[in-house]
């Protein structure tokens, strides 16, 4: 009974195999929606099966399930029918955790086993994944993906090709709706292929079964995934028409900035041919710079021009076909562009090359064209205007409109407009943020006409322009000079400029006229905008010259306090501060020293050692500085005392005991450099008080001030000291003068002898007693009776006292 029984059930699983294996192999077609791919074998192992509703719900060992499957019959090695919750998963955070039926759309992926993380005989194992479509086309009869793209009714049939990953579990179907939700599946969709179980399914559809319109395409699984990446969509747009069309980015655009252009409605993979006709070029632009104006980017195959065309060659890709033009080269003005068919038998204008015919262009009709207006840019210059100083830094600054990249500098008196050059380059490059700038800019250095222009006084136009107009010719750099027209034409702008000859002005550092031989040196300051660099020689009575060199700061202003005297003579000396003027060269050029560096060497090396006298020498300096034949150089002279250093004490107030000793004084000497110390000495030599000084003006007046306060009066000496030489001066401290107020009576004034200093502070004090014992009685006793009452009236009262205690006793 038993091998009867056994043989019985192999029979009857044998029968449900085979009827599975036969159902996997059946598509559906029709209904709501077609289904298409097979039920794969990769569930080989399952017992049983309910293939031909498009599902396999048998599983077997080692086979795989997928997120959100229902339903399921989990069969083991031995044969026998597993629950679902009997696996659990192997490993992982989420180890020995149930499978569960139907499984969650969330369900952790991996492995499951009936024997849980152990495994063992007689088990069962499958595989947890995430159902998904990998890949969603539609392609042309020419098998190019239009998918989101055009699909013409001229193609006889396209096909809707489909990769997913759960083959083995159940089919996939489409659906295919219009634009307005109504689903024409059954009218589109012709047929279904099965593709050798490899998760491969295609659908043939008929795009002139429908109308024109967008189509939305959506493929899922047949019953339980349909959700998440199990399920795809695209759309598709089905075009009885054969005419492209064009759209641009913008209807109007600055000149210089990139215009996008779309070519649309046309089968995958065309070519055509978008074109401009040379009325739209920029005065003066050639036929290679025109060969620009279509950019090769995007979808473009190539550009070039024509006898009157600039044109680009695109191509169909995705949907559409995506490039751009430079309006750079375009005239401010209206812009027509041209879109023509397709290229093929009937229309064979685009060679193999992807370069157009010129001569069959010409015999065709444009698809499409569409217009946009070019708009002239906007630059201007914000710095410098107004006033300039010849030879002096400036900020050059400014702000262009989109599409600009490089500006150049012009100068304009009264005819063309000149270059000028800016730091030694010929053009001033555009920051991202459409603003351009150049610090410490010197306009009268460089090699332009308009440099040459700027350093002679006057009022000038000075002007700005995009360094792309400013080269008519094309040769890669801005025009020497442009005529007004040229200028104008450009995106530019002008503003005027007043400039200046350089100034002078300056003065020497001295302290009450003088400077100290011993500080051996000599301050100087001043202004001189438009200079770098001035020279400052220092003339002696005896002919002796010293020469320096010295720096003129960004902002125009020189300071420098440490010139050497070198072996200059003690008495008078001029002081000269010498600028090279407008031209840059002292006296006639190339007659004598030109440069600083050169003066200086030339009045070192001639007058050093005094060999002439000192009104020789200034006037050989002169002679070859502003005095020389037409020099435009300047000089500020000044004359100051060369002494031996001297600081002395002119007065002392403030002589009381506990008062502020005020002392004051003159001086030659640099306060930058030395200290004057005012000690105040008693009788024996001995320092009572010391206190300093480090400032005072250039009239050499210093003060200090000293307290008093613990000083008894008496003879004292006041000691200054500069480290070079010593003044003295005797002083007398008195005492303290006190200020007494007393208050007014009706007694007649009187007339008292003056009492003199001696006697007044050597007479004896007045006790209290004796004051006492000399004052007049004035309406009752005083002295040493009791305040307000008389002598009797106090007895009395004591008696009365006495008597009024005996009786209350």
């Amino acid at each position: 009974m038993t091998d009867t029984t056994n043989k019985l059930r192999a029979v009857f699983l044998t029968a449900l195999m085979i009827g599975s294996v036969f159902a996997a192999g059946i598509a559906f077609t029709g209904g709501a929606a077609a289904q298409a791919g097979n039920i794969d074998d990769g569930r080989s192992n399952a017992l049983t099966s309910d293939a031909p509703d498009g599902t396999n719900k048998t599983v077997g060992p080692n086979s795989t399930v997928y997120q959100g499957e229902t339903d399921l019959v989990f069969v083991n090695e031995n044969g026998n029918t597993e629950t679902a919750e009997s696996l659990s998963r192997t490993g992982g955070s989420s180890e020995g955790v149930p499978l569960g039926m139907p499984i969650s759309e969330d369900q952790t992926t991996g492995t499951y086993d009936l024997n849980g993380p152990t495994g063992g005989t007689g088990g069962l194992q499958v595989t947890v994944a995430e159902p998904s479509i990998s890949n969603l086309e539609v392609q042309n009869e020419g098998g190019a993906d239009v998918s989101g793209g055009v699909l013409t009714t001229n193609s006889d049939t396209a096909t809707v090709h489909v990769q997913y990953n759960y083959y083995n579990a159940e089919s996939v179907e489409i659906s295919v709706e219009d634009e307005d939700g109504l689903d024409v599946t059954n009218e589109i969709v012709s047929s279904s292929e099965v593709n050798n179980g490899n998760g491969n399914a295609e659908f043939t559809i008929d795009p002139q079964a429908v109308s024109s319109g967008d189509y939305t395409i959506s493929v899922s699984g047949v019953d339980d995934l349909d959700f998440g990446d199990a399920s795809q969509s695209t759309t598709v747009t089905i075009s009885s028409s054969r005419t492209a069309s064009l759209n641009l980015a913008s209807d109007e655009i600055v000149q210089g900035e990139n215009l996008q252009y779309t070519a649309e409605n046309s089968p995958e993979g065309s070519v055509h041919a978008v074109t401009i006709e040379d009325s739209s070029f920029r005065n003066g632009v050639d036929d290679a710079t025109a060969e620009n104006i279509f950019r090769n980017v995007g979808d473009t195959l190539a550009s070039g021009v024509t006898d009157d065309h600039a044109w680009a060659t695109i191509e169909i890709d995705g949907g559409n076909a995506v490039g751009s033009i430079n309006t750079q080269y375009l005239e401010d003005a209206s812009v027509d562009v041209e879109l023509y068919p397709a290229n093929s038998s009937t229309n064979d204008y685009i060679h193999s090359d992807n370069t157009v015919n010129a001569t069959a262009l010409a015999e065709l009709e444009p698809d499409d064209d569409q217009s946009f207006d070019v708009t002239q840019g906007t630059v201007s210059l914000d710095s410098p205007t107004g006033a300039y100083v010849v030879g002096s830094e400036a900020v050059v600054n400014g702000t262009v409109s989109a599409g600009v990249d490089e500006v150049a500098i012009y100068a304009r008196s009264n005819n063309n407009f000149q270059h000028v050059e800016i730091d030694g380059d010929n053009t001033i490059e555009v920051a991202s943020d459409d603003t351009f700038e150049e610090e410490g800019v010197v306009l009268t250095q460089g090699a332009g006409d308009g440099n040459n222009l700027l350093s002679l006084p006057g009022t000038y136009r000075l002007g700005v322009i995009s360094a792309e107009d400013a080269d008519t010719d094309n040769s890669g750099t801005v025009d020497g000079e442009l005529n007004t027209s040229a200028f104008n034409g450009g995106v530019s702008s002008v503003s005027s400029i007043t400039v200046t000859d350089t100034e002078l002005n300056g003065s020497f550092t001295t302290y009450n006229g003088q400077v100290a031989i011993e500080d051996g040196e000599v301050g100087v300051e001043g202004t001189a905008p438009g200079k770098d660099n001035l020279v400052v020689a220092l003339v002696d009575q005896r002919g002796n010259a010293v020469a320096h060199v010295i720096s003129v700061d960004n902002d125009g202003t020189f300071d420098d306090d440490s010139l050497s005297l070198g072996d200059l003579n003690e008495g008078s000396v001029s002081a000269h501060i010498l600028s090279s003027g407008r031209d840059g060269v002292f006296g006639e050029d190339g007659a004598g020293p030109n440069t600083e560096s050169e003066l200086e060497t030339y009045i070192e090396s001639n007058w050093a050692s005094g060999s002439s006298s000192g009104e020789q020498v200034r006037e050989q300096i002169l002679a070859n500085t502003v005095d020389d034949t037409a020099s435009d150089d300047l000089i500020v002279t000044e004359e100051f005392r060369l002494a031996s250093a001297l600081t002395t004490i002119e007065s002392v107030s403030g002589v009381e005991s506990g008062g502020t000793l005020t002392v004051e004084g003159q001086t030659n000497r640099q306060p930058d450099d030395n200290t004057i110390t005012v000690e105040l000495l008693d009788s024996d030599g001995d320092s009572v008080m010391l206190t300093s000084t480090e400032e005072w003006g250039m009239n050499g007046q210093w003060s200090v001030e000293m307290s008093l306060a613990d000083v008894e009066p008496g003879e004292y000496t006041v000691e200054s000291d500069d480290g070079e030489t010593i003044d003295r001066q005797d002083v007398e401290i008195v005492e303290e003068v006190e200020e007494t107020t007393q208050e007014p009576t009706t007694q007649e004034p009187t007339t008292q002898e003056p009492t003199t200093t001696e006697e007044s502070t050597t007479a004896a004090p007045t006790t209290t007693e004796e004051s006492a014992g000399t004052t007049e009685d004035t309406g009752g006793e005083s002295g040493s009776g009791i305040p307000g009452f008389g002598m009797g009236i106090a007895l009395i009262a004591v008696l009365g006292a006495a008597l009024l205690a005996l009786r209350q006793n």
